[in-house]
Parts: structure tokens; C-alpha cells; sequence
């Protein structure tokens, strides 16, 4: 049977394409295995039907194996080390604009998984210190786990923000807007004490 954790975020998306798109069900599972197996169609459909069935054991139940998987915030990939930041008092602006902007569509978030994660992912060094989060990076951070993460790591993580994510936002928005009153406070009291500027009566 196949490992389906050790799918990549790639082909565990053009799975799950394929299984939300193809209607009829035979057809759909050679398409699934060919995709897997990174080979055509044809070299499926020439396999015996009890090697396709035995292969294919478990793939429906992948989002079901990945409910309880243990979550990683910290991870390799690329030669590089990672961690994920969620909370909102960690996350930088350019973060938060970034994530914003793919969870846009709730319906499509899973496809946009590797671009969440590259949102969210900070850089470290080899002996852990965080570096600052670069925007420029994105796409080559979105790439790189696109093709190269595994299913095991990052489905955990995208349930996990995912059941979040609403609230990370309502804090975001609470705490700003917290930040605008005392703003505007500040500038009042400013004014009331006679400090502000003067109208000129030349």
C-alpha cells in the first residue's frame, strides 16, 4: 500500500483535483494513481485491477489520517530551517496582509495551502534564531513547499490554522482597532492641553 503521508503538497493537490473533478469513479482512480506513481495512464491501465485496488488502499481516507497527526511548527525543507507563526502578536504586518490575501476564499484555502504556509513560515539559522520575515521571498518560499513538503507535515498545520484562523483575525482587528482609539485619544488629549498648534492671526 502507498505511503499517502509522504505525498507532496503538489500531488496531494492534483489528487484532490482530480477526486473533486472526475465523475466517474474507475476512471478516477487510475487518473489518482497515475499522478501518484508520476507515470502516464496508460502504464496504469495496463496494471491488473487487484494491483490498482491494493495501490490505491486508503487514499479516500487521507484528510481522516491526517485529523490527529502531530502538529509541527518547526520544520526542514530545502536545506532550511522553519517555523510557523500563528498568533497574532507574532505576526509581522507584511505577514498578516500576505495570509489575508489567500484565505480570501474559504472554499479555496486548501489550494492555497503552500502559499498560507510560505505567509506564515520565518526563516531561522542553524542554531535557531528567527530571521526577519521577507515578502520578496514568497513566491520562492511557496514554491519550494509546494514541491518538496510533505502532506504529513503540512496538513497538521493547515487544520490547525484553519480552526484558528477566524479568531486570529477578530483579535487582529480587535487589537488595531485598540490601537487607533488610543491614537486618537492621544491626539485629543494633545489638543485639550493647549500644546497643539495655534491657529496664525497674521
Amino acid at each position: 500500500m502507498i505511503n499517502y503521508n509522504q505525498l507532496t503538497i503538489k500531488q496531494f493537490l492534483k489528487c484532490k483535483m482530480i477526486a473533486d473533478t472526475e465523475t466517474d469513479p474507475v476512471l478516477r482512480n487510475l487518473k489518482l494513481l497515475a499522478e501518484i506513481e508520476n507515470t502516464t495512464l496508460d502504464a496504469v491501465e495496463s496494471l491488473p485491477i487487484g494491483e490498482v485496488v491494493k495501490k490505491l488502499e486508503g487514499l479516500s481516507n487521507i484528510e481522516t489520517l491526517q485529523q490527529d497527526a502531530k502538529i509541527k511548527l518547526k520544520f526542514s525543507i530545502g536545506g532550511k530551517k522553519y517555523i510557523i507563526k500563528w498568533k497574532e502578536q507574532d505576526l509581522t504586518s507584511a505577514q498578516y496582509i500576505d495570509v489575508s490575501h489567500f484565505c480570501k476564499e474559504p472554499e479555496k484555502i486548501i489550494f492555497n495551502i503552500h502559499n498560507i504556509l510560505a505567509s506564515l513560515a520565518v526563516e531561522r539559522t542553524w542554531y535557531g534564531k528567527e530571521l526577519k520575515y521577507d515578502g520578496s521571498k514568497h513566491k520562492e518560499r511557496a514554491n519550494l513547499i509546494y514541491n518538496d513538503m510533505k502532506i504529513e507535515t503540512a496538513y497538521p498545520i493547515m487544520l490547525f490554522f484553519c480552526r484558528y484562523y477566524k479568531e486570529l483575525i477578530e483579535n487582529i482587528l480587535t487589537y488595531l482597532e485598540g490601537e487607533a482609539l488610543e491614537a486618537m485619544k492621544k491626539v485629543q488629549d494633545f489638543m485639550k492641553s493647549g500644546d497643539g498648534l495655534q491657529p496664525s492671526t497674521a
